[in-house]
């Protein structure tokens, strides 16, 4: 079953948890759902050549496994007010607990996504916000207040570029075949 209230993160202790088996039936289904996730099953089966039943199968199968955590509405941020994208690079001082930095960080309504990194900052945040206003007060104020937050360095973007189903979007070329490996 999808949990609801799962945002799509992702522990630094599951970087030892085993990779599912996927094959390019699996792989086929994710692509078609990550470009269009309000497809029903029949569609998918339809787009591929196979039994709605096939498709229904995979997909519990992927829930039950982890593979799909959920189904999410991707939303146009500029319309929606809030066009101004930045980047925060932070340093942590050192011994600081990265799951509670992390968690303080998601806290915060503006941070899209917390990285926990390598590097000279220990933290970096997508962040989106409606105007530089509202950028200077979060840098002020909630970013300062991060545990253990020493140095800050905010970037904003001015272009991008992103695949459809923007961080669950999928790296493999998927060729549209649909015959298990």
């Amino acid at each position: 079953m999808i949990d609801p209230s799962d945002n799509g993160s992702s522990s630094l202790a599951e970087s030892g948890t085993a990779v599912f088996p996927l094959d390019t039936t699996d792989r086929r289904i994710l692509s078609i759902l990550g470009k269009n996730a309000r497809l029903s099953a029949r569609a998918i089966a339809r787009e591929m050549n196979v039994s709605a039943g096939q498709v229904i199968e995979r997909m519990k199968r992927l829930e039950q496994s982890g593979v799909i955590r959920g189904y999410r509405v991707e939303v146009n941020h500029e319309l929606a007010g809030f066009g101004i994208a930045a980047f925060a690079s932070i340093q942590i001082e050192i011994g600081q607990e990265p799951e509670a930095v992390l968690a303080a960080a998601m806290a915060i309504p503006e941070i899209e996504v917390s990285h926990w990194t390598t590097g000279t900052a220990q933290l970096l945040l997508t962040i989106r916000v409606s105007d530089y206003a509202q950028l200077h007060r979060l840098m002020m104020g909630p970013l300062r207040q991060l545990p253990g937050s020493l140095a800050m360095s905010v970037s904003v973007g001015m272009a991008a570029k992103r695949r459809i189903g923007g961080q669950f979007a999928f790296t493999w070329q998927d060729n549209g075949e649909c015959t298990d490996e």
